[in-house]
């Protein structure tokens, strides 16, 4: 069977309104995006931003994760495609 390498628009305004973190790794992803005086709740907006953000052919599924690089934002994000966690968020330049 081949494996899906793309995902739709509704796949990505999906995962927009339903990934999800734990406390501490939204303190991660804070740190690694610079972004540490934002409210746990303002960074789940600035994340759903950034996915919202990312241009589709700038979306790649690789494996078990969906790789979002948005150049908008300067940012990559990296999410299980099963539990719709954030692994990574890193400042991409």
């Amino acid at each position: 069977m081949l494996e899906q390498d793309h995902i739709s628009e509704t796949t990505k305004a999906y995962i927009a309104d339903n990934f999800q973190n734990t406390e501490l790794g939204l303190v991660r992803i804070a740190k690694n995006l610079g972004l540490q005086a934002l409210s746990a709740d303002d960074l789940i907006s600035h994340c759903q931003i950034i996915i919202q953000a990312t241009p589709i052919d700038d979306v790649e599924v690789h494996g078990k994760n969906y790789y979002f690089y948005c150049k908008e934002y300067s940012a990559v994000l990296t999410i299980n495609r099963s539990s719709l966690g954030i692994i990574t968020a890193k400042c991409h330049r």
